[in-house]
C-alpha cells in the first residue's frame, strides 16, 4: 500500500532527526511507528478491559445470552411490562 502524506516543517525536522541517528528510510520509520502506536492503543484497549472486569462490571448482571443482538426488541418487552 502506497501513502502520501503531507508533515509541517517541525516534523520534517524530526523525521530527519531519526533519519540520521538511526540510519532507516522513511518506509522504515513509519513502519516501525505504526507497529509502536498500535501496540499502545491495543494495550490501552486491554486496560480497559481490565479494569473493567476488575471492577466487577463484566459479568455484575444478569440477562438474556442474547441481549446486545435484540437489545431494542428485549426493552420494548420490558417497557411493556
Amino acid at each position: 500500500m502506497e501513502i502520501a502524506t503531507n508533515i509541517d516543517e517541525l516534523q520534517a525536522q524530526k523525521l530527519g532527526f531519526i533519519q540520521e541517528k538511526t540510519q532507516q528510510n522513511i518506509d522504515e520509520i513509519i513502519r516501525d511507528a505504526l507497529e509502536n502506536y498500535y501496540e499502545k492503543v491495543f494495550k490501552d484497549s486491554r486496560n480497559h478491559l481490565e479494569k473493567f472486569n476488575q471492577l466487577g462490571f463484566i459479568g455484575c448482571i444478569e440477562a438474556e445470552p442474547d441481549l446486545a443482538e435484540n437489545c431494542e426488541e428485549i426493552l420494548m418487552k420490558e417497557m411493556g411490562e
